[in-house]
């Protein structure tokens, strides 16, 4: 197993020297980068101290490229020695394209943990970019069973997040800045970067680490993915890398301070120690199975069901206190009682005495299929709502 984790000062890179089985540093550049700080002069000579350490270099290239930032973000890609580094590590896929068409020589781990979760967009992929595809970033949202498939089927690298932060939202937009009212960046070259507690009226219990920099801002969960104690099947599968992400966790500048301590700990099978000296809660909330979905059949509303089974008319037309306009969806007698499902999900509104009238105003004492047909006002008859028989 390859441990791959972020650098941004030398002391990192001596940490990440001595971590058993560390041996590949991420590089994030100001410009670049999502959560980058570091000038191209500072990367490179990182990416210098690393290869001396006989260490992989990464550079991050993960910043989205909006439409305004296009001309800025290659004219600086232009100017980087890539000869140092032994890969780019990409999230757009126009980067990536612009990667291949320009640098022949740059090998590329595109980043697919937005997207892309299904095996065939994945292999599409390694089709499109070919051998100079050297490894795919995935989603913690795939399952562990996924997880082993993909490992198993794909041709090129995989890599998985075994500890670090869940990034839950993304936006291109200054969702901070405009509340704060901090100085505006005027390019992505700016060293700009907000921090700031979310909270929401839906889960005001709960805190969530919200960042703004010149690429958007981004808000995280209040507790990190680990994953380092079940790692076994997927090693087995052929999992190539593991990325522990310590950026969060720093409290004197670097990366990467705790990299020997966990790396120590994994090499002794003893994961739970790294638990203990993980600065915060952990969890690995889709790695046996994701739930996201489960809710999906509560929320499904029961109209199209009926509406194929027994359904005898629908509403499409409602006066308050005047009357209710059906479509009849097939025959039957206006006698008798009738339910009316509501498209909101509240209980049935059970009908007793009807007096069904045809478009003309006539009363009548059975309903044709499809006819308009109308009733006395019900309260909570809305548009859509579905008459049936009782059970």
């Amino acid at each position: 197993m390859n441990i791959t984790t972020y650098a941004s000062c030398e002391e990192d890179i001596a940490r990440i020297a001595k971590a058993h089985g560390a041996s590949e540093v991420l590089l994030e550049p100001l410009m670049l980068s999502r959560f980058g700080h570091l000038t191209r002069k500072e990367v490179e000579n990182l990416a210098r101290a690393a290869e001396a350490q006989s260490l992989e270099r990464v550079l991050v290239w993960d910043a989205l490229i909006p439409e305004r930032n296009i001309d800025e973000m290659l004219k600086e890609i232009e100017k980087w020695d890539l000869s140092l580094f032994t890969a780019v590590r990409i999230q757009d896929p126009g980067a990536a394209q612009w990667l291949l068409t320009h640098r022949s020589d740059a090998l590329l781990q595109l980043i697919v943990e937005v997207g892309s979760h299904n095996l065939e967009a994945l292999q599409g992929w390694c089709e499109c970019f070919g051998p100079r595809l050297q490894r795919l970033v995935l989603s913690i949202e795939l399952p562990e069973e996924k997880l082993i498939e993909y490992c198993e089927s794909l041709p090129c690298q995989v890599e998985l997040l075994g500890a670090g932060p869940i990034l839950l939202f993304h936006s291109p937009r200054a969702l901070l800045s405009n509340r704060f009212s901090p100085p505006q960046p005027e390019s992505i070259a700016d060293n700009f970067r907000i921090e700031a507690i979310s909270s929401s009226t839906e889960s005001h219990d709960r805190l969530f680490p919200t960042i703004e920099t010149a690429h958007g801002t981004f808000m995280f969960l209040d507790k990190d993915q680990f994953i380092l104690d079940k790692l076994d099947k997927l090693l087995d599968a052929g999992l190539h890398t593991v990325r522990i992400d310590m950026r969060h966790t720093s409290t004197s500048g670097g990366f990467a301070e705790l990299i020997v301590e966990v790396c120590d700990a994994m090499q002794l099978d003893s994961c739970a120690d790294v638990r203990s000296i993980w600065p915060r809660v952990t969890r690995s909330p889709f790695f046996k199975s994701n739930k996201t979905t489960a809710q999906f059949a509560k929320l499904k509303s029961r109209i199209p069901q009926f509406r194929n089974e027994n359904g005898l008319a629908e509403v499409v037309a409602a006066e308050k206190g005047e009357c209710v306009v059906f479509f009849t969806r097939q025959a039957f007698d206006s006698s008798g009682d009738f339910l009316l499902v509501l498209p909101s999900g509240e209980d049935d509104l059970l009908i007793h005495g009807a007096c069904f009238r045809d478009s003309s105003g006539a009363v009548i004492d059975r309903c044709e299929q499809d006819r308009i047909v109308v009733t006395q006002w019900y309260k909570k008859a809305a548009l859509g709502a579905l008459l049936r028989y009782p059970s």
